[in-house]
């Protein structure tokens, strides 16, 4: 008998995993898995039909890890004191880190680390297409699944291996359309990358490229010094880099396998162990709407129950002791309600407070909206200005930039602002003349391409 179960599932290629895990008390069971190669397959359904019902499975939590390549990753630092309001934070700044139109992308956002030194958290930020969230969302609930999350699988999986990797350390993911880059600094997931086996040609080239990326990332003066590991079926082509690599140990589960279980799917087993909500855990990226997510109640019944069982046993007492027992427990209730009268008004005062302190963070937040599109803007101008550039003015409006400077070679500066997202209409508003060493000096104007947004 188990308290709790869960089902993960690692959706990808056409391909489905299921993995069901169990916990009572502190000790995890894989229960079974389920492995459905074609999705679109008229028996897929009633396989998965029969994988539920074998140990009970339809009121447990199922968490869908995305496919890598239907996503797309952000990481972002920000100041400590961010965390309290970072779901809002990370909206002010939504436009500047995808694509898309706002209303055709679903995202969230979780912190991953946080260094108290610098006062800083790091934050993984996962959006994903409307469309395609709800494409992976219908073929799951076809097969008869109801979703509680759909989930980023390089969180989950973070979760799950963090205990069993160094400080600083890499990972490759394998799975049948490719394998996936994970990154760790100080113990945290820093990166993520896929990287895809077609064209199979560049594959090799594609996964070299960011293998270094990744190492160049990592604080350490030797790049062999970083040990790396692998889980999964790595596809061949990538079997000859990976030669060197380590296998990832066991997790720190206290998991009992299921009898003549050899192995298990890492990316199915993270997103089921990432379904158990455990005090202290980070939180789990879920790119499926609020509205739409599952939650089991089993609970729920036990109070229908007990009320049922007290009403049964007052209406026999009252049958036996007539109009007593009635004004006995009309007294009883009324001490009851008088009991809990003090706590309700505590209650409605706290929620009045509270009320008027989310209307004043409010009034700071759209204050301070105005200060964050300036700091986003001078990080963008500190990226593409070329190097011998200094500024002497900047002046920046709600959809204009001024600056003033000099330069070593002033003409430089308007291609790279001319081909960035943020800027347009890039001219120089003077005659570029020299000062005395020789420097060119320069007064340059242009426009916001998305003006009052950061």
């Amino acid at each position: 008998m188990f308290t709790k179960m869960v089902v993960g599932v690692d959706c990808g290629g056409g391909a489905c995993r299921l993995t069901a895990l169990g916990r009572r008390f502190r000790r995890f069971a894989l229960l079974d898995e389920l492995f459905l190669p074609d999705l679109s397959s008229e028996d897929a359904p009633a396989k998965v039909a029969s994988f539920l019902d074998r140990y009970r499975l339809r009121e447990a939590r199922v968490v869908a890890a995305l496919p890598r390549e239907a996503v797309l990753v952000r990481f972002l630092n920000l100041p400590a004191e961010a965390e309290s309001q970072l779901a809002k934070l990370v909206e002010y700044q939504l436009s500047s880190l995808h694509p898309y139109k706002d209303d055709q992308v679903y995202w969230d956002c979780a912190v991953v680390g946080r260094d108290a030194k610098a006062k800083q958290i790091n934050v993984i930020v996962a959006l994903a297409e409307k469309s395609q969230v709800n494409r992976y969302k219908q073929h799951l609930q076809e097969l008869g699944l109801r979703l509680s999350s759909l989930t980023l699988g390089a969180t989950a999986l973070a979760t799950l291996v963090k205990p069993l990797l160094p400080a600083m350390a890499l990972m490759v993911c394998g799975r049948g359309s490719g394998v996936e880059l994970l990154s760790f600094r100080d113990g945290d997931l820093s990166a993520t990358q896929e990287i895809p086996l077609e064209p199979s040609a560049s594959a090799q080239g594609r996964f070299e490229r960011e293998w270094h990326r990744a190492l160049a990332a990592l604080p350490l003066p030797d790049p062999a010094e970083v040990p790396w590991f692998v889980c999964g079926t790595v596809p061949p082509l990538f079997s000859e880099i990976l030669e060197r690599s380590s296998p990832l140990p066991p997790p720190k589960l206290n998991l009992k396998r299921r009898p003549g279980s050899a192995d298990f799917d890492w990316s199915a087993l993270a997103a089921a162990y990432a379904g158990f909500k455990r005090r202290g855990a980070l939180s789990l990226i879920n790119l499926l709407p609020a509205k739409e997510r599952w939650e089991p109640q089993p609970a729920m019944r036990l109070p229908i129950y007990a009320v049922g069982a007290t009403a049964a046993l007052l209406a026999l007492v009252l049958a036996f002791h007539g109009w007593i027992e009635i004004m006995m427990y009309s007294r009883a209730l009324q001490r009851a309600l008088a009991r809990v009268e003090a706590p309700a008004q505590r209650l409605r005062g706290q929620n009045q407070e509270i009320g008027s302190l989310e209307a004043r963070a409010a009034i700071l937040e759209n204050v301070q909206a105005g200060n964050w599109q300036k700091l986003h803007i001078l990080q963008q101008l500190t990226k593409l200005l070329p190097d011998g550039t200094w500024l002497q003015e900047l002046h920046i409006s709600y959809d204009t930039v001024e600056m003033t400077g000099y330069s070593n070679k002033a003409a430089e500066i308007v291609p790279p602002l001319e081909n960035s997202p943020y800027f347009t209409q890039v001219e120089f508003t003077a005659p570029i003349t020299r000062d005395n060493q020789n420097r060119e000096v320069f007064r340059l104007r242009m426009r916001l391409k998305q003006a009052g947004k950061e």
